[in-house]
């Protein structure tokens, strides 16, 4: 029986969600972890993959709480990543022909993945299925397949503020440093 597989880059996704950032911020990694798991597996996503895999980097902390034989919970090896852990698990799944699916932001890791064949989502797509009242954080709807959140207006003004970008360069040619 061919069975399919959902690997998420846990620390990835645990710094995408509004939901748990503050935690890895103030460096509670495995409250973000513990976090993520419970939304993982209160989600439909074990109704829709055989087996969920969540990779976290650094060093391994005891979670409590996995419900499912189909969910693991697993960390790099000594000296290795959490992406080379990914890799490899992708790899030999693949190897025997069955399907993987890889959630993470990280471009250089998509990319790795879908040359052996698995499919990616974003950090944000897996987020509003997890989490629809706290995918975008307070106030504002879930932004499914978006991988980074868009810059706000205010964050474009400061922006542009800070590098003196509107002010004092009308007449320049682009590349012209005068």
């Amino acid at each position: 029986m061919i069975r399919s597989l959902l690997v998420v880059d846990g620390t990835n996704v645990s710094w995408a969600w509004p939901r748990a950032r503050p935690l890895m911020v103030a460096g509670r990694h495995r409250d973000a972890q513990a976090l993520l798991l419970s939304y993982s597996q209160s989600s439909p996503l074990l109704t829709q993959h055989d087996e969920l895999v969540i990779v976290f980097d650094g060093p391994p902390h005891r979670l409590l709480g996995v419900r499912s034989p189909r969910v693991r919970i697993l960390y790099p090896d000594p000296g290795t990543s959490a992406d080379h852990r990914i890799i490899e698990l992708v790899e030999v799944h693949r190897h025997r022909g069955a399907p993987a699916l890889l959630v993470s932001s990280d471009r250089a890791l998509r990319d790795a993945v879908r040359s052996l064949g698995a499919t990616t989502m974003g950090a944000m797509e897996l987020i509003s299925v997890i989490d629809r009242r706290g995918a975008a954080g307070p106030g504002h709807p879930p932004r499914a397949g978006l991988e980074k959140p868009l810059p706000s207006a205010e964050d474009t003004r400061d922006w542009l503020r800070r590098f003196n970008h509107h002010q004092g360069r009308r007449g320049q040619k682009e590349g012209d440093s005068r």
